[in-house]
């Protein structure tokens, strides 16, 4: 996977504090049983490029479709009644046949809410945070080393996340969605913490995971030799001169 081009806003400034973590799914969205939500990594069908199937499907058809530049996509929550159809064609392999791109947006997070273990390699049932976000990282350079050092397909996942918040922010004109914005609503379904903790660590766990993934972005949209930039006042890819 290419990594996203260089954003002109400088990853320091993706976040200043971390909003409150979002309520529980209500039930009839976690799919007991499913055989696309809610499975360990290493249980997950992978497509060709290592990345589990389901997320390929849910991002072909939101960029087939235009979804990444709607307004507040990705922010934006579809109607209850709309997600649960959405997830159960999903669920039952007819992705192609979702039409609210809302729902497509929400179940990209709902997959990473429901892994049994974090992408980054948390327990749910102990809560324990993966030393690669509760670590003391101060540099992108090390954020992406931390990264590397994740096994596949943990590797190859957190490599499409990053690309998914690229390609949506590139448009952020239309869309308003920044990279800021990206990487904070996503935080919380990275990592879920245990429902014992008290609001206060519960808020400390998310923003460890915003702050290694603004590091992280920073270092990998820095690192991406680019063939288009974006500005902060244009969502239109602008072509470097040679």
């Amino acid at each position: 996977l290419s990594p996203p081009p260089p954003l002109t806003s400088s990853a320091s400034h993706l976040l200043r504090l971390s909003p409150p973590l979002p309520p529980p799914l209500p039930s009839p969205l976690r799919g007991k049983g499913s055989s696309r939500f809610g499975v360990k990594l290493d249980e997950a069908r992978l497509g060709d490029d290592g990345v589990p199937e389901v997320l390929q499907e849910l991002r072909t058809l939101l960029m087939a479709r235009k979804g990444h530049r709607n307004e507040g996509i990705f922010r934006v929550s579809p109607a209850t009644s709309a997600l649960q159809a959405s997830r159960a064609l999903v669920e039952a392999g007819q992705t192609s046949k979702v039409s609210d791109l809302e729902s497509v947006a929400q179940l990209i997070k709902v997959w990473f809410r429901e892994l049994p273990e974090s992408v980054f390699g948390a327990d749910r049932e102990t809560g324990i945070v993966a030393p690669i976000v509760d670590g003391d990282f101060t540099t992108g350079a090390g954020c992406y080393e931390a990264m590397q050092g994740l096994p596949e397909p943990r590797r190859s996942t957190v490599r499409w996340l990053l690309e998914l918040i690229g390609d949506v922010c590139r448009y952020e004109s239309e869309n308003r969605m920044t990279a800021q914005s990206m990487i904070i609503v996503f935080a919380p379904n990275l990592i879920v913490p245990r429902a014992d903790l008290d609001p206060l660590s519960a808020l400390q766990v998310n923003q460890h995971v915003v702050r290694f993934m603004e590091l992280l972005f920073g270092h990998w949209n820095e690192v991406g030799g680019p063939a288009t930039r974006i500005t902060a006042s244009t969502a239109s890819p602008q072509v470097d001169p040679p």
